[in-house]
């Protein structure tokens, strides 16, 4: 039977177990959550204060979830977030301890989540973009840059990596980064890893909170591989429209205005997507062979994570 709702609503309450494992959760933490939690339709009546007030039987919510797909992915999402700050602490380790035995998530899979997000640096080769004087020139060269990581992007939302799926949500944020050090350099800016980091962690992108609900999220069956393909795209498209803008004043845009223009960006790269259903298959298509392999090398250790974005990156 495939995931159900349920299933991913038990799943946010593991979550929750984790982030409130050490006792209580950090402004940054909340923060996080809110930021990832958006463009998630939860069920009626649950919003995420209501998730963070409750005490959570992690017992219970483990039960519910019985699909081998969710469990993998749930436990994937709960290994990220305890994982994404310093390291997970030892209440953390322990909730996932109870998380793995109750999924019966065989122990090496720690290990290679492990070996992963340990390898997910931003190792993408950086572009060398000679910057543009004309301003409408810019523009369509920047619109292309962000179409065209947009379109792969959302294939990697749709085409995760069986049992160790955070690959490609890793690999979305690599691109992610390297779209923002393009767009920087047709404005004539040399971004380094640190500066484009900054933003995207400004905007709510590329956290583990957000990475782990994108993990929850995708196991429903009506949003499942099109909720991944519509997020990824979406995130995609309204960051390079924010870094265009942000490139424009300089580096000069404060933060706050930047989110505002993100959220609004966000929706109408949704609609984009939409439009571009066309394009996002037929490159799905083009690449599928080249994704299975290096998903299979990825899994069987024969590549790291920063050769797998490398080589992901090539294919864009």
């Amino acid at each position: 039977m495939p995931a159900t709702e349920a299933e991913a609503l038990a799943g946010l309450r593991v979550l929750v177990a984790v982030a409130k494992a050490d006792g209580s959760v950090s402004p940054e933490e909340r923060r996080s959550l809110e930021d990832a939690l958006k463009g998630v339709a939860l069920p009626k009546g649950v919003s995420l204060d209501g998730l963070l007030a409750e005490t959570v039987d992690l017992d219970a919510e483990i039960r519910r979830i019985t699909d081998p797909a969710a469990r993998d992915s749930i436990y994937n999402a709960a290994y990220t977030l305890a994982h994404s700050e310093s390291g997970a602490s030892d209440a953390e380790r322990a909730v996932l301890d109870r998380v793995r035995d109750g999924f019966r998530i065989p122990k090496d899979r720690a290990t290679l989540l492990g070996r992963i997000l340990g390898e997910a640096k931003d190792t993408v080769l950086p572009s060398r973009i000679r910057p543009a004087t004309d301003p409408s020139k810019r523009s369509a060269e920047v619109r292309e840059d962000v179409l065209k990581y947009s379109i792969f992007t959302a294939i990697l939302g749709a085409f995760p990596v069986p049992g160790v799926s955070i690959a490609t949500d890793l690999a979305v944020v690599g691109l992610q980064l390297k779209m923002v050090r393009d767009v920087g350099q047709h404005w004539g800016h040399r971004v380094d890893d640190r500066a484009a980091k900054s933003i995207l962690y400004g905007l709510g992108l590329g956290t583990g909170a957000r990475i782990a609900v994108t993990q929850v999220a995708k196991i429903v069956p009506v949003l499942g591989s099109a909720y991944g393909a519509a997020a990824s795209f979406g995130s995609t498209w309204a960051l390079g429209k924010v870094a265009d803008q942000y490139f424009a004043t300089g580096g000069k845009a404060e933060l706050a205005t930047l989110r505002d223009a993100f959220r609004s960006a966000e929706k109408e790269g949704r609609q984009e997507f939409e439009a571009r259903r066309r394009d996002v298959e037929a490159k799905k298509r083009a690449s599928a062979e080249t994704l299975e392999r290096l998903n299979s090398d990825l899994k069987a250790g024969r590549i790291s994570q920063s050769d797998y974005e490398k080589q992901v990156a090539e294919l864009a």
